[in-house]
């Protein structure tokens, strides 16, 4: 059985992208880097949103520390995504569009981003949730890691892969690369510590929600 992330995206997103789409694949001569730029950070702050936000918001946060690590990363992705792409032109920028193009799609007319997760990485988080909601504690922490894992498969599908396909010069490549491992681990330590704090009932909230996220082949194809 195979695994994926869903992320849902708001109508308008997701139409401002694939109009976007369009216009990159009929040879549009005027430069669309800024509004792809737009669009890609209005994606970005989404998919965040819905991982962390609400949750960080609960009465099940342990203080405002996430609230404060999920604007920071935010804040990031608003001022690096619109400029990492108003380097090229139309058609350096065609691929990277169709490649994400083929990560979104509709599930009974609700717009979403997907991403492939390695099943055997899901079955072993899995497992480690079972036994959370069977009152084994000890299992929280790998649970959490392993969320750690699934989250940044994601950024490897919808940012590093990308990234890579544009091509950057020395110098901004490990700017960005700079950027994406600062961000990242601000959230992973985060969602690490959480693990190390949780009682069960809390874990099993966020690892709950965490898994509203994840589908098996047979929705897929649905």
């Amino acid at each position: 059985m195979t695994y994926a992330v869903a992320l849902k995206l708001k109508p308008e997103t997701y139409q401002k992208f694939q109009q976007l789409h369009q216009q990159f694949n009929a040879g549009e001569t005027e430069s669309l880097a800024k509004p792809l730029g737009a669009v890609l950070t209005e994606i970005s702050c989404e998919v965040i949103e819905q991982l962390f936000g609400e949750m960080s918001r609960s009465k099940h946060a342990l203080d405002n520390e996430s609230e404060k690590t999920i604007q920071q990363v935010t804040d990031t992705m608003q001022k690096y995504m619109p400029w990492s792409v108003s380097f090229f032109g139309n058609e350096r920028l065609t691929p990277m569009v169709n490649y994400l193009a083929e990560m979104m799609d509709q599930q009974a007319g609700q717009a979403v981003l997907t991403y492939p997760v390695d099943s055997i990485l899901i079955k072993e988080t899995l497992g480690n949730i079972e036994q959370i909601k069977q009152g084994n504690s000890a299992y929280i922490d790998p649970a959490f890691k392993g969320f750690v894992q699934i989250i940044d498969q994601g950024v490897s599908c919808l940012i590093r892969d990308p990234k890579k396909m544009l091509k950057f010069n020395l110098v901004v490549d490990k700017t960005l690369n700079g950027v994406i491992q600062l961000t990242t681990q601000l959230g992973y330590k985060r969602l690490e510590k959480m693990g190390k704090q949780f009682d069960l009932e809390s874990a099993e909230i966020y690892l709950n929600h965490f898994l509203g996220f994840l589908q098996h082949s047979a929705q897929l194809k649905a």
